[in-house]
């Protein structure tokens, strides 16, 4: 009985060491379950706002895959286009190549064209050169000649034959080439056509048996006309040969006061060098006129040279 008593108490007191050993543990749990709870609880609570965080995210990834989405659309676009502005390049480079030799070959044509203009410019200019100095040489066609000559006049019927105390001679006219240009490059025929000829001259006449002294003066109007040749040979240089129909109004006054008139055949040829307007010739001239003088029937022969300067224009 004293065990079991014994043993009671025993039993009792660790009970009783147990039971409060029980209530501390308890205690412990009770509070480490408030410190796990408000862990819990802020752990609820960052959960929550990590949750909405993760929310936000997920809001942001799926706006960002939708822009990926519409980006490696618009990178499909691009590539794309890249693709097809690469084959236009390589299409453009390869025409750019055959450009480039193209423009080179127009180059060269464009310089050799130049080339040729300019050997055609020189050319034309100075063919254009030489017109305009065929156009001075041979342009001047009209003459004024104003003479100076030595005659002798052969009356006939054992008259004495008489030698000129002077003779001028006024002539204006024109000469028309028969060609164009000149036969090689410096000859040139034509007619000369002088449309107003005067010439006067002064006889003294000595005393003899026949006659008394005195003077005769003598004078022609006319016009001439016949063929002519003309040399260039160097510059502005011409060389002149002619041969003229000279037929004329002869009149004849003398020591009493006599005038007398008739047709005159005469015939005249000259040679004249001019430079430009000025000109120089020589000329002789020859022809005969009849008068009735007394009576009598005299066929006056006339011949002799003439100097001359002459104008053309």
């Amino acid at each position: 009985m004293k065990k079991i008593v014994f043993l009671l108490l025993i039993g009792l007191s660790i009970g009783q060491v147990s039971a409060q050993t029980l209530k501390k543990q308890n205690q412990i749990l009770k509070d480490s379950i408030g410190v796990i709870n408000k862990v819990i609880e802020e752990k609820s609570i960052e959960n929550n706002r990590l949750s909405q965080e993760n929310s936000t995210l997920k809001d942001s990834n799926a706006r960002l895959n939708t822009m990926k989405d519409s980006l490696q659309n618009e990178q499909n676009v691009l590539l794309d286009k890249y693709q097809t502005l690469s084959t236009e390049n390589s299409t453009l480079k390869d025409s750019l190549f055959i450009y480039k030799h193209e423009i080179k070959d127009l180059n060269q044509q464009v310089d050799s064209l130049n080339t040729k203009l300019v050997d055609l410019t020189n050319e034309m200019n100075a063919k254009l050169d030489y017109l305009a100095k065929q156009e001075k040489i041979w342009g001047r066609k009209k003459y004024f000649n104003i003479a100076y000559g030595m005659l002798s006049l052969d009356r006939g019927n054992g008259l004495e034959k008489l030698n000129s105390d002077f003779a001028i001679s006024l002539m204006r006219g024109n000469t028309y080439y028969l060609h164009k240009k000149p036969l090689f490059g410096m000859v040139k025929f034509g007619l000369d056509w002088s449309i107003f000829d005067i010439a006067v001259a002064k006889y003294s006449v000595g005393e003899s048996d026949i006659e008394e002294g005195g003077s005769i003066y003598k004078a022609e109007i006319g016009m001439q006309f016949g063929p002519s040749i003309t040399v260039n040979p160097v510059d502005f240089l011409k060389v002149n040969l002619y041969f003229r129909y000279d037929p004329s109004y002869s009149a004849m006054f003398n020591q009493y006061e006599e005038f007398k008139g008739n047709y005159g055949s005469y015939f005249n040829t000259g040679l004249a060098a001019s430079y430009k307007v000025i000109s120089l010739g020589f000329e002789y001239r020859w022809g005969s006129t009849s008068y009735k003088i007394d009576g009598e029937t005299q066929n006056w022969d006339v011949s002799g040279t003439y100097l001359y300067v002459s104008f053309r224009f």
